[in-house]
C-alpha cells in the first residue's frame, strides 16, 4: 500500500507541474480542442511517468526522490525466525502496526467513490422518471422539473420548459458534448481524482477540463448561427442551477462570466500553439526525477579468455570502487584503512602513460606539478579496505603491484576495464584489477552483482612464463 501511495504522490507532483505550465501558457488561448487533449495528456503522462522504469548506475539511486521512496517502502524490519511459515505470517499480522497514512488515504478515496455513486444514482433516477423521445435523431429525456440541461451517455436530459423555449440552443450545446465524447473525459478525470484526491491540482485540472468542454460547446453553438447576445442571455438565466452531477456536463457548468469573456475574445494567433512545445523538456525532467530507477546489472565478458569471466562495470559503477574516470585517464587513490598508519596508494593510466603507481607515506603529499599530479591532488582519497592487489592484462601479464604470489589471497575479484570503452585517446588495451573480496566489497557491489560468482585465482605472470618458453593457458 505504501508503494501505491508513493506512486500517487509522484503522479500528483507531475500533474501539478503540468497544470502550472498549462495555466501560465495556454489557459487563455482559444484553440479549445487542442487544449482539451493537452489537459488529458497531462493526466495520462502523470500516470505513466511514475510507472516508467529506467536502468541507472548506483550513483543515480542517490536522488532525494529515490531515497525517500526507499525509506517509505523499505522501512519494514527483516524478521528471521525458525517458525513455520504460517506461524510467522500469523505473528506478523498480529504485530503489524496500524498504517494511519493508508487509512487516511483510503478514507478520502472512499468518500470520492461514494460521491460519484451518489451522482450516478441521481442521474439514473432522473432518467427513470423522464419521458424518453427522439428529436431530429437525438435521444432526449424530458423531465417535468426544471433541471439544468445536461447530457449523459448518449442522451440529453432537458426540462420540458427548456425544450419548449430554448430547444435549439440547448440541444446544439449538449450535442457537442455528445459528439466530442466529453463524458469519457469526465470519467478519466474522476478516476484520477479518486486516486489523488488529496492534491488540490487534481481538482483544479478537473475544473479546467470541464470549463474547456463548455468553451468548445459554446463556440460550436455560435458557429451554427445562434445570435451571440441571445445565447449569452440564456446562459445568465440558467446560472442559478447547481452542478449536482459529477459525471455530466451541465449547461450552466463553469463560470458564466468566464465563458462569455471567452466567446468575445479574439481568436488566438496560430503561433501560440508552439508554446505547447515547452511541455517536452518538462516531461523529460519528470521522467528523470520521478521514473522508477533500477540498477544496471553488471555484465561478464564471454568465457573465451584463459581465466574465465571477468566483471565489467560502467563508469559510474567503477566510482563505487574508488576509480575516477575523466577525459585524461583512469585514476585511483586509496588509503588503506585495514592497516592504520599505512600508505596511500595512487594508480593512474593515461593516454601518455601506460601505467604508473605512487606510494604516499602517512602525511606525505604529491609533490609533482604535472597535469596528472594536479588531477591526483584534487581527487578525493577513498579509504576502502578493499583495493586492487595486482593489475594484469587480459591474458595475465602483470602490469603493476608485483606482489609475491604467496602473499595473494586464494580468491580475488577480477574487474575488467577496456580502455577503449572509456574513450581514452590512443588506448585500446584491456586491464584487469584484482580486488581482495572483503565483506565491505561484497556489500558495495551487492545491488549490482554477486561477487562470489566472479571470484578466481589470480593468473600467473604470462610474460615471465612466455620468457621461460611456457604456453600461456
Amino acid at each position: 500500500m505504501d508503494a501505491f501511495i508513493f506512486f500517487t504522490l509522484k503522479s500528483s507532483l507531475c500533474l501539478s507541474a503540468g497544470y502550472l505550465l498549462y495555466y501560465l501558457l495556454l489557459r487563455r488561448e482559444t484553440f479549445h480542442r487542442i487544449k482539451r487533449f493537452i489537459i488529458l495528456g497531462i493526466i495520462f503522462i502523470s500516470i505513466i511517468v511514475p510507472i516508467i522504469k529506467l536502468n541507472v548506475d548506483p550513483i543515480g539511486m542517490n536522488s532525494p526522490v529515490q531515497k525517500l521512496e526507499s525509506t517509505i517502502i523499505n522501512n519494514a524490519p527483516v524478521i528471521i525466525s525458525e517458525q513455520k511459515p504460517e506461524q510467522l505470517l500469523r505473528q506478523q499480522q498480529e504485530s503489524k502496526p496500524i498504517n494511519f497514512l493508508a487509512m487516511i488515504y483510503l478514507a478520502g478515496a472512499s468518500i470520492q467513490v461514494i460521491l460519484i455513486l451518489i451522482s450516478l444514482g441521481r442521474i439514473l433516477l432522473l432518467l427513470l422518471k423522464a419521458k424518453k423521445m427522439k428529436y431530429q435523431g437525438i435521444r432526449l429525456a424530458l423531465t417535468p422539473s426544471e433541471e439544468v440541461p445536461f447530457c449523459f451517455g448518449r442522451r440529453i436530459i432537458i426540462s420540458e420548459k427548456d425544450f419548449r423555449e430554448n430547444s435549439k440552443e440547448v440541444i446544439l450545446h449538449e450535442q457537442t458534448h455528445l459528439k466530442q465524447g466529453h463524458s469519457l473525459d469526465l470519467l478519466i478525470s474522476e478516476f484520477y481524482l479518486v486516486m489523488t484526491w488529496y492534491n488540490p491540482f487534481s481538482w483544479l485540472i478537473r475544473h479546467e477540463l470541464k470549463q474547456n468542454h463548455e468553451f468548445e460547446a459554446d463556440r460550436n453553438v455560435l458557429r451554427q448561427g445562434v445570435d451571440e447576445s441571445d445565447y449569452q442571455l440564456l446562459l445568465v438565466r440558467t446560472v442559478a442551477g447547481e452542478p449536482l452531477y459529477h459525471l455530466a456536463n451541465q449547461f450552466n457548468q463553469s463560470n458564466i462570466k468566464t465563458r462569455i469573456t471567452m466567446m468575445n475574445k479574439r481568436k488566438s494567433n496560430p503561433r501560440a500553439i508552439l508554446k505547447a512545445l515547452l511541455f517536452l523538456p518538462l516531461i523529460a525532467l519528470m521522467v528523470q526525477v520521478f521514473a522508477q530507477k533500477e540498477i544496471k546489472p553488471a555484465v561478464a565478458t564471454p568465457n573465451d579468455h584463459p581465466n574465465g569471466k571477468y566483471l565489467v562495470l560502467t563508469t559510474n559503477q567503477l566510482k563505487l570502487l574508488g576509480f575516477d574516470v575523466n577525459s585524461t585517464g583512469l585514476f585511483y587513490k586509496n588509503q588503506r584503512i585495514d592497516k592504520p598508519g599505512r600508505q596511500t596508494r595512487c594508480l593512474y593510466f593515461t593516454h601518455k602513460t601506460y601505467s604508473a603507481s605512487m606510494i604516499l607515506k602517512p602525511g606525505e603529499k604529491i609533490a609533482g606539478h604535472s597535469a596528472t599530479d594536479q588531477i591526483l591532488k584534487k581527487q578525493a582519497t577513498t579509504n576502502f579496505d578493499f583495493y586492487p592487489m595486482v593489475v594484469t592484462g587480459i591474458n595475465g601479464w602483470w602490469t603493476l603491484l608485483n606482489i609475491p604470489k604467496e602473499d595473494l589471497p586464494k580468491d580475488l575479484l577480477p574487474v575488467q576495464i577496456n580502455m577503449a570503452d572509456l574513450k581514452m585517446l590512443n588506448r585500446t588495451d584491456t586491464l584487469v584489477f584484482w580486488f581482495n573480496p572483503t565483506e565491505s566489497l561484497r556489500k558495495t557491489l551487492a545491488p549490482i552483482v554477486k561477487v562470489d560468482d566472479y571470484l578466481q585465482v589470480c593468473p600467473p605472470d604470462a610474460r615471465n612464463d612466455a620468457m621461460k618458453g611456457k604456453q600461456v593457458k
